[in-house]
Order: C-alpha cells, then structure tokens, then sequence
C-alpha cells in the first residue's frame, strides 16, 4: 500500500470501510485510447513483452496489438479481439472476464494450454489467462497491489467499449456507520 504524508489521506487508506461509511457512489470512467496506452507503455522494463497497446472499438469490444519474446518459437505478434463479459457485483462474483474472440492462430490455442502454468507464474496474482479468455479475479490482484482495505467497498463493476475508449462503470458501497450515540441533526 502507498504511504501518504496527509494523516487524513493515510487515515482513509487504512481503514476506507469506516473513513467512507455510508458512501453509495456509482461512477462512470472513461479511459481513452491514449490514457490506456500510457498506462500500458509504463510497464516494468524486463518482461518477454515488447510491444502492447489497446484500441477499443464501437460495439462493445477491442482489439489489444501484443508482441513477445517467447521461448522455442521467437517473437510472436497478435491482434488479439476482446468483448467484456457482464458486470461483476461482489462478494458473489469477482471475476471480471473478456472473451477472446479472434486474433489467435492455429497453433496459438494449444501452446498457451501447454505453457499455461510458466504464463500464470509471470501474472499478477488474480490474473487468468486461457486461450478462450482473459479473467481478473478483483479482490485477489487488489490484494496483490496492495489495495485489500477497498476490497469491501466494491459493489459493482463493468467494463464496456466504444470508439476510442473503454468506459469504466464502477459501484462503491458502504454500509452507513452505526453508533451507540447518534449525532444529532445540523441546524442552521
């Protein structure tokens, strides 16, 4: 987790479930081409990955350009066509899956089968990758990234697609603060 020199900030971060109690926020993110491509291009140097970028599309999908290093066959190159599954509400699913729906070869299907295991020990934890879809187990790589205290604020979350941009629907929910001694009401 990162550390703040805000005691408020830190506070909030340490314990989000009682810093936003009661909080009901649906919010609507629009990550666009460029955003999600600088984010791609910061990458850590050293990974069998040389080149990864998305370009979302209308209808729902996207396309995600990769270039690797890999082991016995050389430098791979794939236009790989991914559509976002349903929206996800926790604690009941967490998998954020995208069907892969065009993009691998013929012999692509069975070489990720058989290197699936060296794959999933290069991936974040919470990250499953098979040649029919990508999946993200949320709270596991929130987990992994240092972000478990915001585990049980997360309601809802859905990704969609149009031209130039993915859209980020998100559902943060709280339970409001219960208290022996309620406050009583603001007046003016």
């Amino acid at each position: 987790m990162p550390t703040f020199s805000n005691p408020a900030v830190a506070t909030a971060f340490r314990d989000p479930t009682g810093s936003f109690a009661g909080t009901d926020v649906r919010i609507a993110l629009p990550l666009t081409r460029n955003l999600l491509n600088e984010v791609l291009a910061a990458r850590p140097s050293g990974t069998p990955i040389t080149e990864l970028y998305i370009d979302p599309e209308a209808g729902n999908q996207f396309r995600v350009h990769l270039a690797a290093n890999a082991p016995v066959v050389g430098r791979v190159t794939r236009r790989i066509t991914l559509v976002p599954g349903p929206a996800v509400t926790f604690p009941a699913q967490p998998w954020l899956q995208f069907a892969i729906t065009d993009g691998l070869k013929f012999f692509d299907k069975p070489l990720i089968n058989l290197v699936q295991g060296q794959v999933e020990r290069r991936l974040p934890k919470g990250v499953d990758v098979s040649s029919s879809r990508i999946r993200i187990h949320v709270p596991a790589l929130m987990t992994h990234l240092g972000y478990q205290a915001f585990v049980p604020l997360l309601h809802k979350i859905q990704i969609t697609s149009e031209a130039n941009r993915l859209q980020l629907h998100l559902h943060l929910l709280a339970a409001p603060e219960r208290s022996e001694h309620p406050r009583p009401p603001l007046t003016p």
